[in-house]
């Protein structure tokens, strides 16, 4: 006859031995899923994860009081919502209930552990970024080099892009900083408002950036800023695609997300990092400072320049000045010389000259008065015969030798050719007659 256990008994038997076999607590590595929390207990899975596939499971409890203060905790000092996909860290105590089976209590979180595997994938997204894009984001001598880092910043920053949410301090503070700098600096700013908080921030800022190119505007950098936090609150500015985006961006980024131990990898990538936002507008401000210095510098050094140019100019005026009157007095004086000279020597040479003048003007004289009774004779005699011939082409001269005049409609006829049927006058010395070409020979 065979000998039985209540379902009970047995699993009140494995419960001692547990407890037994277990009677400490004990830390384990895991990642969290299934959380939620009943009345004021959370309740949650634990998993292990290898190759992708599950290799482990068991429930856990944070009980009210000790388990829940924990979470509260490990949420104050790491940032980091208690919530699915998670590793963590934990002190717990294995508990077995005939009812609700295997489970463990947690005591204790390590939020050390977590932190650290923040830094981890971290490290292992920027491993990603340098295998995925060489040539584009390079690591020389510890330092990352990206197209963003090399843009060049114009010698004065004037117009802003600032990238933010515009209800938090950070923005307050940052436009602060800039409207009351020392300098007097006035600063054109646009906000591209965006989340920056929680799991839509990578979505929300890329989209930001993509209205700023959209824009056409000609920003001179884009400030991304937001307040300090726990390390888990700048998960997004370690984002792969944000990071990527920030490196190859077309304009330099100024960034001031709040990082106060360490930088996250838009940090890294962008053109000038900054711990918060009040220190991004104060190195704006800086910025423009030393450009103002380097102008001042600059206008000193024109002037003094100037200065010493126009002294040596001025003492080599004067003396060249000295030297003009000086020579321009001796060349004046050997003119006057060299005048009196021509005066004397001109006098006597115009008189000769006017005297040999006016006897080749009385010689010119008696020629023209013996020439011209011949001139006007050989005139005279060439009128007359010019005359006469104008009178032998005279046409009543013509017409007394036999020639005839031919008119045409009142016009007389030179070389004109004339068809059959047009009407013609014939004149001769003493007649007129009406005639029609009848046939052209």
């Amino acid at each position: 006859m065979q000998s039985y256990l209540s379902l009970q008994q047995f699993l009140l038997n494995i419960q001692g031995k547990l407890k037994y076999s277990f009677p400490e607590s004990y830390w384990i590595k895991a990642e969290l899923a299934g959380v939620r929390k009943v009345g004021k207990h959370v309740y949650f899975e634990l998993i292990q994860l290898s190759s992708g596939q599950k290799v482990a499971q068991i429930r856990g409890t944070a009980f009210h009081a000790e388990g829940t203060q924990a979470i509260s905790e490990f949420e104050m000092t790491t940032g980091q919502k208690f919530a699915d996909g998670i590793k963590i860290g934990l002190r717990a105590t294995v508990n077995y209930h005939p009812v609700y089976g295997l489970s463990l209590n947690l005591l204790e979180l390590d939020a050390e552990l977590t932190i650290g595997g923040i830094e981890l994938q971290r490290k292992q997204t920027l491993e990603q970024l340098l295998l995925k894009n060489p040539g584009v984001i390079m690591l020389r001598d510890g330092l990352y080099s990206t197209p963003n880092k090399l843009l060049p910043i114009p010698l004065a920053i004037q117009r802003v892009a600032v990238i933010t949410s515009l209800s938090s301090d950070a923005f307050a503070d940052f436009m602060h900083c800039l409207k009351t700098n020392d300098h007097d600096y006035h600063f054109y700013t646009d906000i591209y408002e965006a989340l920056v908080h929680g799991y839509s921030t990578t979505i929300s800022i890329m989209a930001a950036m993509d209205q700023i190119l959209a824009s056409g505007k000609k920003y001179d950098v884009v400030v991304l800023i937001r307040g300090g936090g726990a390390p888990a609150d700048f998960l997004p500015f370690d984002d792969y695609d944000l990071a990527l985006r920030v490196a190859t961006f077309s304009i330099p980024i100024v960034t001031g997300i709040g990082h106060q131990m360490n930088q996250g990898i838009a940090d890294f990538f962008a053109r000038i990092h900054m711990k918060t936002p009040t220190m991004a507008a104060q190195y704006m401000i800086d910025y423009n400072a030393q450009f103002e210095s380097r102008l001042y510098l600059l206008s000193e050094s024109i002037n003094k320049i100037a200065l010493a140019l126009y002294v040596s100019r001025n003492n080599q005026f004067l003396m060249l000045q000295s030297k003009i009157v000086s020579i321009t007095k001796g060349a004046l004086q050997n003119k006057t010389f060299q005048l009196f000279q021509v005066e004397s020597n001109l006098v006597p040479s115009v008189f000769r000259v006017l005297k040999n003048e006016a006897l080749k003007l009385e010689q010119k004289s008696l020629q023209i008065s013996f020439r011209l009774p011949f001139y006007f004779t050989a005139m005279q005699k060439n009128l007359l015969h010019l005359q006469e011939h104008i009178q032998s082409l005279s046409p009543q001269r013509l017409l007394k030798r036999g020639f005839v005049l031919i008119k045409k409609n009142g016009t007389y006829v030179v070389n004109e050719k004339l068809n059959p049927g047009e009407a013609i006058e014939i004149i001769q010395e003493t007649s007129i007659y009406q005639a029609e070409i009848i046939k052209k020979l």
